[in-house]
């Protein structure tokens, strides 16, 4: 588990931000984690915790809302990320079963496979927003099948794209903070 605090001088050793911005960085990632969908997974003393998804899921945030000033745009990614998938997801074992992963926990463990890929935030027709990641199916046979049923159904493509380079910034987190200790 890792503060705000610990996050941002994570973040601020990657971007080499001046010590004197650092508290400004601190400020910011506070500020994202009150107005989006981050919650704390746990909390000791006074200080929030959050689990290491969950920073990586504050990295890729704070990186979009350079772009992003919109905040319930900023909210759907936040939301996208860390809700369960409705469609397949590898699956993580929890007490009394198991459950799917998040996208932003299944990144992580793909990052940890060695694999590349992008989450993209897809704006439709009428504002409609849509999140996908750009990793490739577990299970091609079934992809293959999915592909071949849904052949004929026209599916409506989006006006416009914003990619994050998602695992190459939860690479650079998982190298600092391990590297961290």
């Amino acid at each position: 588990m890792h503060t705000i605090k610990e996050a941002a001088a994570s973040f601020g050793r990657i971007d080499s931000v001046p010590d004197e911005e650092k508290a400004a960085l601190d400020k910011a990632l506070r500020n994202l984690t009150q107005r989006h969908y981050l919650s704390p997974a746990d909390r000791q003393g006074r200080a929030d915790l959050y689990s290491l998804p969950s920073v990586c899921a504050l990295r890729l945030l704070h990186v979009a809302s350079g772009l992003l000033s919109d905040r319930w745009v900023l909210d759907a990614l936040a939301r996208a990320m860390q809700n369960q998938p409705t469609g397949p997801a590898r699956r993580v074992v929890v007490e009394g079963g198991e459950r799917a992963m998040t996208p932003i926990e299944e990144g992580v463990a793909r990052v940890r496979d060695g694999e590349t890929f992008d989450f993209n935030l897809r704006l439709f027709r009428g504002s409609r927003l849509g999140f996908a990641a750009g990793w490739p199916d577990d299970d091609p046979a079934s992809a293959a099948v999915a592909d071949r049923v849904f052949a004929d159904a026209a599916p409506e493509e989006p006006v416009a794209t914003f990619s994050l380079h998602a695992s190459r910034l939860i690479r650079e987190i998982l190298d600092d903070i391990e590297a961290d200790g």
